[in-house]
């Protein structure tokens, strides 16, 4: 079964590690713009490791000297899981984009267009996931724990999400996310994943 998936996000590539550990054969291509997985100069709400079980399986992908601390940075978790994604045999296309044609079919530019032709057809297209729904939150790394609610990253860092933007710390790297609650963002992302191959699986049954 080919696949094309048109969004390089943690939810994307849990469907397709997902995909890729079961004894079915699907081809994977996954386009993105950004010249590597994970790449972002926004922050986006990072998880403890015991986050989900796919987290803990990642671990030997992520930077040796923190991980004695057990808060991971997202962009840590969604680089692993591309790395683990593609070594199972995801085809990860950087500097990419995808372009659909009148009669259904898939154009490529970048990279991809190396690889795929002009009229690709695919069974399944993963759509990028709309627009987040809920609260939004204000992120930021600083060098200082406010009010208690910081999270350590472990290498005297510290990474806050509030409701309100933060005017008084000097903040080394900021970002926004919209949802519930950022703490629970990452294993949101993992499990709508894991969700939508697992019906897509069981399609195929």
């Amino acid at each position: 079964m080919r696949i094309l998936i048109l969004e390089d996000s943690i939810r994307t590539l849990s469907f397709s590690y997902t995909l890729l550990r079961s004894r079915l054969f699907f081809e994977i291509h996954m386009v993105t713009p950004l010249p590597e997985a994970g790449l972002s100069n926004s922050l986006a709400p990072g998880a403890a490791r015991n986050v989900h079980n796919m987290v803990k399986e990642l671990i030997r992908h992520m930077p040796e000297p923190n991980l004695d601390n057990p808060f991971l940075r997202n962009s840590w978790i969604h680089r692993a899981l591309a790395i683990e994604c593609v070594a199972m045999g995801l085809n990860l296309h950087l500097r990419s984009s995808a372009n659909e044609n009148m009669d259904q079919t898939y154009e490529f530019e970048g990279t991809a267009a190396n690889v795929l032709g002009t009229k690709e057809r695919f069974d399944s297209i993963v759509l990028p996931t709309d627009i987040e729904r809920g609260n939004l939150w204000h992120g930021f790394v600083s060098v200082e724990q406010i009010d208690g609610g910081s999270i350590d990253r472990g290498d005297g860092t510290f990474e806050t999400w509030r409701a309100t933007p933060q005017e008084k710390v000097e903040v080394l790297q900021e970002g926004t996310w919209r949802g519930q609650n950022p703490i629970e963002a990452v294993r949101i992302a993992i499990e709508e994943g894991v969700r939508e191959a697992t019906q897509l699986l069981s399609s195929l049954k």
